[in-house]
Parts: structure tokens; C-alpha cells; sequence
């Protein structure tokens, strides 16, 4: 039987995969990152987003 993620473990995952999915959406949008944005750098950038295009 697999055993189950804890919370921590949860957390980490959904974060790198917000992480990955934030990049493939810059570069869809023709923007290119020099570097990777993590934890509160990226809830701020989005933050900054969602209050420029009014989400």
C-alpha cells in the first residue's frame, strides 16, 4: 500500500508545481525569467498580476 503524503510534504509538492506552471505560463506569454521565483517572491508576483489585470 502507498503511503500518504503528510502536510509538509503537500505543501512542498503543490508549491513546486505552481512554481513550474507560473513559468509555463510566462513563457506563453512571451516572457522570459532569468531565474526562478519561489515561495513568497512568487505569491507576490502574483499578487502584483492579479492587481494589474484587475483578478
Amino acid at each position: 500500500m502507498a503511503n500518504k503524503l503528510t502536510d509538509k510534504q503537500k505543501s512542498t509538492l503543490w508549491q513546486q508545481r505552481r512554481g513550474v506552471s507560473y513559468q509555463a505560463s510566462c513563457r506563453l506569454e512571451g516572457l522570459a525569467l532569468n531565474e526562478a521565483i519561489k515561495g513568497e517572491d512568487a505569491q507576490a508576483r502574483l499578487a502584483s498580476l492579479r492587481r494589474q489585470y484587475g483578478k
